[in-house]
C-alpha cells in the first residue's frame, strides 16, 4: 500500500478546494504542525468533507481514527506517532484492539496507557511502544503481561508485533 502522504498529497489539495463552505487553504498541508488545535478549519468542516466521495476521504477517516486513539492512549510524542501511523495505517485497528485487550486483562489496575514512537537508525528500527502503567507490584504486573501475551498478543500477526512493543511499568 502506498504511503497515504504520497498517495493523497496532491489530491487532498485539489479536493479541498472544491468543498463548498470550506476555506480555500487546505489545513491538511500543515496538519501535523497544528493538529492539536481542535478549532481548526479541518475539524469545523469535517461533516462537509465526509459528504464527498473521493480518495482523500480515506485520509480524513484516518485522521479521525488518530483522534480517537488519543482518547485511549497518552501520546508521548504526538506528531511522530501520527506521522508513523499515517504511513503504517494497517497498525491503527491493532492499536484499538490492543487497548480493548489491555483493559480486559489489567482491568482496574491500569493507571494509564502510554504510546510512544521510537526510531533507532543504528538498529534499523522504527516502531511504537505501548507502556501499561499499573498500580501493581513488578511481579504481578509481569504476570498479567504474560497472561495478556498468551491470551491475545502472541496470536496477532508477526508483522504487527514486529513494529509494536508492549511492556508494563509498575508505578
Amino acid at each position: 500500500m502506498e504511503l497515504l502522504s504520497q498517495q493523497y498529497n496532491q489530491s487532498i489539495t485539489e479536493f479541498y478546494r472544491g468543498c463548498p463552505g470550506v476555506s480555500t487553504t487546505p489545513p491538511i498541508i500543515d496538519f501535523l504542525g497544528n493538529f492539536e488545535n481542535e478549532n481548526s478549519v479541518f475539524l469545523k468542516n469535517q461533516k462537509a468533507i465526509e459528504r464527498f466521495e473521493s480518495p482523500s476521504s480515506v485520509f480524513f477517516k484516518k485522521l479521525g481514527e488518530l483522534q480517537r486513539l488519543e482518547t485511549l492512549y497518552t501520546f508521548k510524542n504526538p506528531i511522530e506517532i501520527k506521522r508513523f501511523l499515517l504511513t503504517h495505517d494497517y497498525l491503527i485497528n491493532s492499536l484499538f484492539e490492543a487497548h480493548v485487550q489491555i483493559r480486559k486483562t489489567f482491568q482496574h489496575n491500569i493507571i494509564r496507557i502510554l504510546l510512544k514512537h521510537d526510531r533507532d537508525p543504528e538498529e534499523d528500527f522504527e516502531g511504537l511502544f505501548i507502556t501499561i502503567e499499573t498500580n501493581l507490584s513488578p511481579e504481578q504486573s509481569l504476570d498479567l503481561l504474560e497472561k495478556f501475551d498468551y491470551a491475545w498478543w502472541l496470536h496477532v500477526d508477526f508483522e504487527i508485533r514486529s513494529v509494536i512493543t508492549i511492556m508494563v511499568k509498575p508505578v
